[in-house]
């Protein structure tokens, strides 16, 4: 058996032992979609959605270290990926409405020129789980001002970079 062959044989065993695979939503172009209804431990919840570059997992994280960062907790909100034309909303990347605790985020990349990936997604939803948790914690108007210190270290919003 040849050199190459054998080292061939050799780094194929250790990539399947060791669970190598590619990681293709780092370009953030992977979307994600469920049709139930899904709760996490801190009552996180997410509507049957579409068009998602974030999946369930990484958005309860998001949630959690939102959470740590603010130093606060708050029981999760509910978000629902979804088209804001029939709103009228335009180019509003999400939504948080206070009265229901419900994030919309906005699906409508085509239509309104949005380049929306997993970065886009993470951001939006770290900022609006920042107006979430100070609704929760009292601190409504400072939220609605944006005039909380806690938007800028914690959920500034898109930084985008297009």
């Amino acid at each position: 058996m040849s050199y190459i062959n054998t080292s061939l044989i050799a780094i194929s065993i250790c990539a399947a032992l060791s669970g190598c695979t590619i990681d293709n939503d780092r370009a953030g172009d992977t979307k994600y979609a469920t049709d139930q209804v899904m709760t996490d431990e801190h009552g996180l919840t997410l509507t049957p959605s579409r068009d998602m570059y974030v999946n369930f997992e990484v958005m309860s994280k998001v949630y959690a270290d939102t959470m740590a960062c603010m130093g606060m907790t708050a029981t999760g909100p509910t978000v629902e990926y979804r088209s804001f034309s029939f709103a009228g909303l335009g180019g509003v990347w999400a939504f948080y409405h206070p009265v229901t605790n419900t994030i919309w985020i906005n699906t409508d990349e085509d239509e309104i020129v949005l380049e929306r990936d997993s970065r886009t997604d993470i951001e939006a939803l770290s900022h609006e789980f920042v107006h979430h948790i100070l609704h929760k914690n009292g601190a409504s108007e400072h939220s609605r001002k944006h005039s909380s210190p806690l938007l800028k270290k914690c959920g500034p919003g898109i930084n985008s970079y297009h």
